[in-house]
């Protein structure tokens, strides 16, 4: 598999809230873990909305649920201060440390498991290396990303390009919203 198709996620959509979590159900999906920078809450924001709780809350009924992020410790642990959600601080995605670590804390399979973040770069391009599921969603607030994440969206963009030109199937089916989303 290239580079270029280890940055296709497996579906698209515009936000956590509008995930089909009953689908993913339906396909043997037991454990969701998503990042949280963009996915969950803006950058900027500190801890999650009641929105954002009850959503979990209900997740947790039908889910094992995680949170891993690159961010740091106090970050994550703030935002999910509400919420009794693992999590993995420093994951180092796209790398497969803190997704493997991730499995293991929830005990769970690859094959039941799927990633829901905003990056291609982080989430889905680290979730393919590794094995797993991704769905890729619109970013809560890009104009809040931090330095490297801009950088990594010159990359996004690059790659976005070359999948576009080798791939306009899959790129109209699961990347086109989000790219006019942006």
């Amino acid at each position: 598999m290239s580079i270029y198709q280890k940055c296709i996620p497996d579906a698209y959509h515009a936000s956590i809230f509008e995930i089909p979590y009953q689908q993913l159900k339906e396909q043997g999906i037991k454990s969701l873990f998503f990042d949280l920078d963009n996915t969950i809450i803006a950058y900027d924001d500190k801890e999650l909305k009641e929105k954002h709780l009850e959503l979990m809350r209900n997740l947790k009924k039908e889910f094992s649920v995680m949170v891993i992020s690159n961010t740091n410790y106090k970050r994550v642990a703030l935002a999910l201060n509400q919420l009794n959600v693992p999590f993995i601080w420093h994951a180092k995605k796209p790398l497969k440390f803190g997704f493997h670590k991730g499995l293991k804390k929830l005990d769970t399979k690859k094959e039941e498991t799927i990633i829901i973040g905003d990056q291609l770069m982080t989430d889905v391009f680290g979730a393919h290396r590794f094995g797993i599921r991704s769905i890729l969603v619109a970013s809560v607030k890009r104009k809040s990303d931090r330095k490297i994440t801009q950088f990594n969206r010159k990359i996004e963009a690059f790659i976005l390009k070359k999948i576009a030109k080798k791939m306009p199937k899959l790129y109209e089916e699961r990347l086109k919203v989000y790219v006019e989303s942006h």
